[in-house]
């Protein structure tokens, strides 16, 4: 994967952000791969489909890039609210891409945000309504929130130690499969637990140690009111996935993966 862009691709443009769009696209379309199948391409979609940017020719898996001068950390500003609610809830996500560039147009970091973790709790409304330009009608964008996504979930392509092989990335998104077997209704839940896990550090922990994050886990989830139920059922979840083990009926447990 080579990681210099061509700035000449925007070079039509004097609006920066179809400028930075057609010089993104352009790259990741030249050196972007499927993370859900062996193949070595990307098609292109047709400009303005929302939410989806490229598709893989074999498996139809879908990509959506998301390109910007600094690094996506905590959120990421998208389109319409309904119309990903829509796509989530119908298990249509697409693989989110979010590229950090530098000045100079070399790519210096790639993540990808696996489709199974972008669940409703991980969308929010923005600030305020806009206007649809023909109905007049007002209607919402949306921001997703990276926050309360687990490291799992997010699979690094390039970062400062170069380009990661493309044997391990797609091994990692195989892996993120396996959180399919918790039903949409219940998956952001679990993988708010997963990512608290995470943030602990530490191989063996205990409730008290997921417990300190109630208050956060209460602001993404403000209308339950039984947060600490919520906690453990979900490390039940993520003990049938595989991902932890109970090590005592006295709240201790282990990280398996």
């Amino acid at each position: 994967m080579k990681l210099n862009c061509n700035p000449a691709l925007g070079e039509r443009h004097s609006s920066n952000t179809q400028r930075v769009r057609d010089i993104s696209e352009g790259w990741f379309e030249a050196e972007g791969y499927c993370l859900n199948c062996a193949s070595p391409r990307l098609k292109r979609m047709t400009p303005g489909m929302e939410f989806l940017d490229f598709e893989c020719p074999q498996c139809a898996q879908g990509y959506e890039l998301k390109s910007a001068a600094r690094v996506h950390t905590r959120i990421v500003q998208d389109g319409g609210f309904d119309s990903m609610m829509r796509r989530i809830r119908a298990q249509q996500a697409p693989a989110l891409m979010l590229m950090h560039y530098s000045p100079q147009w070399c790519v210096q970091r790639l993540v990808a945000v696996h489709p199974v973790f972008l669940t409703p709790s991980v969308v929010r409304k923005r600030n305020k309504p806009h206007l649809r330009p023909v109905t007049r009608r007002e209607y919402w964008m949306c921001d997703l929130d990276l926050t309360v996504i687990p490291s799992d979930g997010k699979i690094v392509l390039v970062d400062g130690a170069g380009v990661r092989p493309t044997a391990e990335t797609r091994a990692a998104f195989r892996e993120s499969k396996r959180f399919t077997d918790i039903p949409l209704s219940k998956r952001g839940w679990t993988a708010l637990v997963l990512a608290k896990v995470r943030k602990i550090g530490k191989t063996e922990f205990t409730l008290a140690d997921i417990y300190a994050h109630e208050a956060a886990m209460h602001a993404v989830y403000p209308e339950n009111s039984h947060v600490r139920e919520k906690i453990r059922q979900q490390l039940q979840a993520l003990r049938d996935l595989g991902y932890i083990e109970f090590l005592s009926k006295r709240g201790e447990y282990r990280v398996l993966l």
